[in-house]
């Protein structure tokens, strides 16, 4: 298992190394919906927009950051390559890597943003990372 470490899930670590284990995959990463405030566009050449419309309710789905891996990941890794360029371009064309789906939770703190908002969220009692703590996904007043 390996993670980018930005990012905070309630990921079910079990079910989801699981699931990559019963598969003939050398790499699989958990793939999420893009959390972003930006918004897509759709324009024609000359640069006039035909739509406009939130990233995060569009079809697309990013790399979260929780990966599996199996020891054959480095045969496909090259001097001078990071993981996720060629390598995983290399496994996705020989269909040998795989991404989960997650629906739950999960937020990446990139920016002094991200942190403000990890803090507010912990100051509720909103924390659905804590999967450890039952209690934690609850906000503050419920049991």
């Amino acid at each position: 298992l390996a993670n980018y470490s930005d990012g905070l899930s309630d990921l079910d670590l079990g079910a989801y190394t699981g699931e990559f284990l019963q598969r003939d995959s050398i790499a699989g990463f958990v793939a999420v919906r893009p959390q972003q405030s930006f918004h897509m566009v759709q324009a024609e050449d000359d640069g006039t927009v035909t739509a406009l419309s939130p990233l995060s309710t569009s079809d697309a789905w990013v790399n979260g950051g929780f990966f599996c891996l199996r020891q054959a990941v480095f045969d496909h890794i090259r001097e001078g390559e990071e993981l996720v360029e060629e390598p995983f371009a290399r496994l996705a064309a020989g269909r040998r890597l795989w991404s989960k789906r997650h629906f739950g939770f999960w937020a990446a703190m990139d920016t002094f943003k991200d942190k403000i908002n990890f803090d507010r969220m912990e100051a509720r009692g909103d924390c659905p990372w804590k999967v450890w703590d039952k209690r934690a996904g609850a906000p503050a007043g419920n049991p």
